[in-house]
């Protein structure tokens, strides 16, 4: 077993331990008792884990209703986010009680969004089973659905009690989930983890999926050290953001048929032409980067239009009004932040 120490505003704790699902009541029981319980998942992971979960939180002695909705990126939208807290308020759940997100990225920020909003905030779980969540989405507090505008557009911040992940359910994942999570642990190489770096090189995690356990713990202790700085977002944290700018737009072009993963492997790239355009990255970097995101059966190029990307980008979170806070890898391994207008955004995809 991992455990990791988030020191937020709600300090709480990391589990990553193979086989923790099945005690999953045994882990909330030290800091939530005598309550009702709502399970919160999708299509695709209810069948698998769900009864799992709501039998052994039931067995424990906690109250469980459940609800279901149907899996993928297009379901994290307002109207389904209202469905869910009209549900919570229909079981008449107060503010002593909990809410699990059982699930992927998906499930994950809108769970989280309803926890954050829902009698005006009450506790949560993050039990991320998909490899993206687990490495990035269920740490740090980031809850959100998405708008017409953009994607992630309405949130909270909102930090979980408990994030319990369980390796174990990722043998279930589908190939091209495997694929998607990596897109995300690949960008945590470039935010000074140089031993992450060297490891996928060698050993490529869509390759060598036994070391995973340790990939992940490697992920979030770097993302606890990077909110524990700046939880809000008001400076460092926007590092975690690198290949997002260009990727939320790739995404959203495409109508989300575009992974997130995919999305943000792609963003890199763009990133890091533009910043060898400018001068601000070596050749050989952006060589070595490509290598490795093709290594991990990621795409390194889109035939989404520069201007479908960048018209995404003026709805983009990071951007303030003329201008807009940007992620640009400078060396192998090393990424900064940088404030450039939008006008000059564009020459990084000329």
């Amino acid at each position: 077993m991992t455990r990791i120490h988030i020191n937020a505003s709600t300090p709480y704790d990391v589990v990553i331990e193979a086989g923790s699902l099945q005690r999953i009541a045994d882990y909330i029981k030290p800091l939530k008792q005598n309550c009702s319980v709502i399970i919160v998942s999708d299509s695709n992971v209810a069948p698998h884990y769900l009864n799992l979960v709501k039998t052994n939180m039931i067995n424990a002695g906690y109250s469980v209703c459940d609800y279901v909705f149907t899996a993928g990126e297009s379901s994290k939208n307002a109207h389904q986010l209202i469905d869910l807290v009209e549900y919570m308020a229909a079981q008449s759940l107060t503010r002593k009680d909990l809410l699990i997100a059982l699930g992927g990225g998906v499930v994950g920020d809108m769970a989280g969004f309803a926890a954050a909003t829902y009698l005006r905030g009450i506790d949560y779980v993050q039990v991320p089973t998909s490899l993206l969540a687990a490495v990035d989405s269920s740490v740090g507090g980031k809850t959100a659905v998405n708008l017409e505008a953009g994607k992630n557009l309405w949130g909270a911040f909102k930090q979980p009690i408990l994030v319990l992940c369980d390796p174990s359910t990722l043998n279930t994942l589908p190939d091209m989930e495997w694929k998607n999570g990596c897109g995300e642990i690949i960008k945590y190489g470039f935010l000074d983890v140089p031993g992450l770096l060297t490891q996928l090189e060698h050993k490529p995690l869509i390759k060598h999926r036994d070391s995973v356990s340790a990939v992940i713990a490697r992920c979030v202790q770097a993302k606890a050290d990077i909110v524990e700085q700046d939880e809000r977002e008001s400076g460092v944290r926007a590092l975690l953001n690198l290949g997002h700018t260009f990727g939320h737009g790739i995404e959203k072009a495409s109508h989300f048929e575009v992974h997130h993963g995919y999305a943000v492997a792609i963003g890199m790239v763009l990133m890091a032409q533009g910043a060898v355009k400018h001068g601000e990255l070596a050749a050989e970097a952006l060589d070595k980067l490509k290598v490795l995101i093709e290594a991990h059966d990621l795409p390194t190029t889109t035939t989404i239009t520069k201007e479908e990307i960048l018209a995404a980008a003026k709805h983009d979170k990071k951007s303030e009004g003329s201008t807009i806070k940007i992620v640009v890898p400078i060396s192998y391994g090393h990424s900064e932040l940088k404030v450039v207008t939008h006008e000059e955004l564009a020459t990084y995809l000329d």
